[in-house]
């Protein structure tokens, strides 16, 4: 059972009875939370969710209000290696293998826990602050993967949302990619941290 709760500071997720919010500590059963979901907060301004979506698919919701402004955060998130220099900081050997990342159909290449992870560009948007990007081919576990990384002003500040749709091969558990999910997450917030 998923079930979903959200909050002014926090959105939390219910998968296998463990709630899953970046940035709290908490832990309860479906009934538990139903229940005491008005008494549920968060300190921080993050949400982190983690759904089930089918057999072997997961979609992962992350959204951080960051302090710095959407321009500075672009400069630095808006192509994808630059990206993935940030929040894969143990990735090596980032490199274009078809075009400069500035177009779509540009693919990239690094490796990753002895893994070649090779991505596309699927839409890139500078006026919007957006870029879409999906797995060209199975590597480390994962089957397909489908991501969007999407900045907003927020006055001074910028909305990162991150939507990350996987579907893992056959028997390959999620658990051990959910904590590289949590991460790449954390080290994004932590680059534009004060």
């Amino acid at each position: 059972m998923i079930s979903r709760l959200k909050n002014a500071a926090c959105m939390a997720g219910i998968v296998g009875g463990s709630l899953l919010v970046a940035g709290c500590a908490l832990e309860a059963n479906a009934e538990e939370t139903a229940e005491h979901s008005a008494a549920l907060s968060c300190d921080l301004p993050t949400q982190s969710v983690i759904t089930v979506t089918g057999t072997d698919s997961y979609r992962v919701e992350q959204q951080v209000l960051l302090d710095a402004p959407v321009g500075k955060v672009w400069a630095q998130l808006g192509r994808l290696e630059r990206f993935f220099e940030i929040a894969l900081p143990n990735a090596t050997d980032l490199h274009w293998v078809v075009g400069d990342g500035r177009s779509v159909g540009d693919e990239l290449n690094f490796v990753l826990d002895g893994g070649l992870i090779r991505l596309r560009v699927v839409t890139r948007d500078r006026d919007e602050h957006t870029f879409e990007y999906e797995l060209i081919e199975p590597s480390l576990g994962i089957a397909e993967l489908e991501s969007t990384l999407t900045l907003s002003r927020h006055g001074n500040r910028t909305a990162l949302v991150w939507v990350r749709n996987f579907r893992m091969e056959e028997g390959v558990s999620f658990d051990g990619l959910s904590e590289v999910v949590q991460q790449e997450f954390g080290n994004l917030i932590a680059r534009f941290s004060p």
